[in-house]
C-alpha cells in the first residue's frame, strides 16, 4: 500500500467524514459533512473502475 497515493488518503479521509458527520448528525453541518465523504468514496470507485478498465 503506498501511502503517498491520494487514491490511498480519499477513501479514508471519506470515510472518515462519513463516521464524523454520522455521529454529529444532530449538528447543522453533519449532512454536508456525510454529503461529501459519500461523493469522495464514489470518486475513489468511479476512478478505480477506469483504472480496471484501462
Amino acid at each position: 500500500m503506498d501511502f503517498n497515493s491520494p487514491s490511498t488518503w480519499i477513501p479514508v479521509i471519506s470515510i472518515a467524514l462519513l463516521l464524523i458527520g454520522y455521529g454529529m448528525r444532530a449538528r447543522a453541518w453533519a449532512p454536508y459533512c456525510m454529503l461529501a465523504g459519500a461523493f469522495g468514496l464514489l470518486g475513489v470507485l468511479v476512478y478505480r473502475v477506469s483504472v480496471a478498465i484501462g
